[in-house]
């Protein structure tokens, strides 16, 4: 976004100083027409003549400063004309300072821009207006981020909401700044903070509004640590904040982001409204916990370049990932209308030793080969295993080298030692080096649909939905009769308007399967040919 008119209103001509009428005329005759570079060059002949002169450092800096853009030598003649003026004229300090400020970020030097922070805050408001004064918090709380400052980022950010409560400039603050509230450091007491500052700049009927990321990731993640604490309540009313009635306007920002609300919404407002309804069905999922990588052997060739991929599981991932499947859970009964997940976490001491490595062209795909896990499973564990319909395996992924992309993850079914007796189990593959609030999908409610899905694909195989690996990505190809844009929107039309009315999705249940769907999708398919 650019900030048009930050500087061009910061100063005006006004014919006090002690320049000839010529000159005078013919400056502002310059500015006028935006011949901007021969304005500098006439403010230069001003200086050389008088180099105190008044009149000459402000066209320089006014010339110089609509220039700051196009980069060159143009931001560095627009600071230290800023500093010269700020100098000789004392009224117009902070107004120049603003400008030195400004010019100062085209060639990104933030730290030099925050050093000024001290001498126009809150001063310039006075001087520039309110909304050349939100612009100018705005860039500062830009700059401060640049810095990888994100707490004085929003330091800055909230003292100019507050200077400007009340005032429609207060939303131009906050252009860019949705990563701020992506930081996971941020405490409770502060995300409660923004949350009741946010709650009264949300303009419900506007679309384009420059603190809805902001007030989207906050959201999200205040709405997070509230479901950890198990305040539910709480976590509803947070994430009530924008949903239903934003869905249109988050939409238009970030699909990701939208389908991850609408995720915990649903699961949250199930929750705390419908939780005293019987499931019609109730299935279990095993959390298997792997928390070592440590491969062995001679790598795929298309990896053996990359040196030691080991990894080790972070808690917090498992912690992540348990709050995805808890907001998954809530929604996916909802969905299926009582088709419940009880689920437990085994934990292990165990290590990942193989993995099955597919070059995806942009990708490589790394998942965990369930038969190299060293010690092997126990027979307990098996047990465990036995009795439930699906395994989440939360490993820790291999080290992801700079600039090569590997996913970790995936959706299958698998056996789990039981080849004198085989059952095969739903088994989700965990990507668990991603971060909640990384933007990637693997550590978010919406993975585990996707991965269930992949499997349910085959389950469905013979009713008309695409089958196209991802066919969520290409609208296009989505049915006639489905009526939404995300991922989401094709996993729930998809269950609703085909799997649904199929079998009411009695047909998802692992526990005791003998055979696989994949393995059904082949026999039927060779049977039809």
């Amino acid at each position: 976004m650019k900030h048009l008119f930050l500087v061009c209103l910061i100063f005006c001509f006004c014919p006090v100083f002690a320049v000839d009428k010529d000159i005078w005329t013919q400056a502002d005759s310059l500015m006028k027409r935006k011949d901007f570079k021969a304005a500098f060059k006439l403010s230069e002949s001003i200086i050389e003549k008088e180099p105190e002169d008044v009149f000459g450092w402000q066209l320089r800096l006014n010339s110089s400063s609509q220039l700051a853009d196009t980069k060159g030598k143009w931001p560095k003649e627009c600071v230290s004309s800023a500093l010269k003026y700020a100098e000789i004229h004392k009224p117009e300090e902070v107004s120049s300072l603003t400008t030195a400020i400004w010019c100062l970020n085209p060639e990104n030097q933030y730290s030099k821009m925050v050093e000024l922070i001290a001498k126009v805050i809150p001063y310039a408001r006075a001087k520039v207006g309110d909304g050349n004064y939100a612009l100018l918090i705005n860039i500062l709380a830009v700059a401060y981020d640049r810095l990888n400052d994100q707490k004085n980022a929003r330091s800055i950010l909230m003292q100019g909401l507050r200077d400007l409560s009340g005032t429609p400039a207060a939303l131009h603050t906050g252009y860019n700044l949705g990563d701020l509230f992506r930081d996971e450091t941020m405490s409770l007491e502060e995300r409660e903070s923004w949350h009741k500052l946010f709650s009264e700049y949300l303009s419900k009927d506007k679309k384009d509004h420059p603190l809805l990321p902001s007030i989207a990731w906050n959201t999200s993640l205040l709405t997070d640590l509230y479901v950890s604490k198990k305040k539910y309540q709480d976590a509803f009313e947070v994430v009530s904040l924008l949903y239903p009635e934003m869905d249109t306007q988050l939409l238009g920002h970030w699909k990701f982001l939208r389908d991850q609300l609408y995720i915990k919404y649903l699961g949250l407002k199930f929750k705390t409204k419908r939780l005293k309804i019987p499931p019609r069905k109730t299935l279990k999922m095993v959390f298997l916990v792997i928390p070592k990588t440590r491969l062995k052997g001679d790598l795929p060739s298309q990896v053996a370049k990359f040196q030691n991929l080991d990894s080790d599981l972070n808690p917090k991932d498992v912690s992540d990932l348990l709050l995805s499947f808890e907001y998954f859970r809530d929604s996916f009964e909802d969905l299926s209308e009582g088709i419940h997940w009880d689920h437990e976490v085994l934990q292990t001491n165990s290590e990942i030793q193989n993995t099955n490595c597919i070059d995806d062209r942009f990708r490589f795909v790394m998942q965990p080969s369930i038969g190299s896990i060293v010690p092997q499973l126990s027979e307990d564990q098996l047990k465990t295993i036995k009795a439930a319909d699906g395994v989440i395996v939360v490993w820790p992924g291999t080290r992801q080298p700079d600039g090569v992309l590997i996913t970790n993850g995936g959706g299958t079914e698998w056996n789990y030692g039981t080849e004198t007796d085989p059952e095969v189990r739903l088994t989700i593959l965990s990507d668990s080096n991603k971060k909640i609030a990384s933007g990637n999908h693997a550590n978010h409610p919406i993975f585990i649909y996707h991965e269930l899905f992949h499997v349910l694909e085959w389950a469905y195989h013979q009713l008309k939905f695409p089958k196209d690996n991802h066919p969520y990505q290409r609208r296009k190809v989505w049915p006639y009769d489905y009526q939404g844009e995300t991922e989401w929107d094709f996993y729930s039309e998809t269950f609703q308007k085909r799997m649904k009315k199929e079998d009411n999705l009695n047909r998802v249940y692992w526990q005791g399967r003998k055979e696989g769907f994949y393995g059904i999708l082949v026999k039927e398919q060779g049977k039809s040919k």
